[in-house]
């Protein structure tokens, strides 16, 4: 036992320098694949839960933030007492006060984003990506929600894409839901910009209750 005032200090020492080494790796880890990929580590997809804006407390057609809208995309809040879903609906347990809906009386409805990214890491074809989403529909209706990421490259010409869902209402059990989906690969080399589009399609009723939420897309060094 180290009883001495010295004594005590020099344990201190020992201690925090076990600390700092045990950090340190870690961070310049993280510095140097930031430096080498800036597009990895992180969601590329802007307003990915539909959380910037108001969200719409009937069934109208908002403005969402970061989206190019066609139909009648839009969001809404869980808390609509008239809305496909409600706070403890089935989903995301982090989801925020909104989620992704196809909106009134449209066949068909769109979210779309091109978001650049620099050729760091990913012109050596060692960088994976993760596509997920939470994607559902509306009690026993068949109404759904795709997400595609298409890969471009300089020229802006298609080099890649994937995509998650749809989900259909057999798999949710005629259940108003949301089911998490995700899909994963290789970005192709060449990539210098992705298109993100997330599309609802109405089946049934006036409606268009494709429905997703807390969507993403992100990179990472093999």
């Amino acid at each position: 036992m180290i009883g001495s005032r010295a004594g005590r200090r020099m344990a201190f020492i020992i201690a925090a320098s076990a600390t700092v080494a045990a950090v340190v790796p870690m961070t310049v880890a993280s510095a140097n694949t930031a430096a080498s990929c800036p597009a990895c580590g992180h969601n590329l997809i802007l307003n990915p839960g539909a959380e910037k804006g108001r969200g719409a407390d009937s069934d109208t057609k908002v403005k969402v933030p970061d989206w190019k809208q066609t139909g009648s995309f839009t969001a809404v809040l869980y808390t609509w007492s008239g809305g496909d879903l409600s706070p403890t609906s089935p989903g995301p347990k982090d989801r925020g006060k909104n989620y992704f809906y196809g909106g009134p009386d449209a066949a068909k409805s769109t979210g779309t984003q091109l978001i650049k990214v620099a050729s760091g890491g990913i012109s050596t074809g060692k960088v994976r990506y993760k596509l997920s989403g939470w994607l559902g529909g509306y009690d026993s209706q068949g109404d759904d929600a795709v997400l595609t990421v298409t890969f471009e490259n300089a020229k802006g010409q298609t080099v890649g894409t994937a995509h998650i869902g749809p989900v259909t209402e057999a798999q949710r059990k005629g259940v108003s839901e949301l089911l998490l989906r995700t899909t994963s690969g290789a970005v192709p080399a060449s990539t210098r910009e992705v298109q993100i589009k997330l599309v609802m399609t109405r089946y049934e009723g006036s409606d268009n209750d494709g429905l997703a939420d807390n969507l993403s897309l992100a990179f990472s060094v093999k």
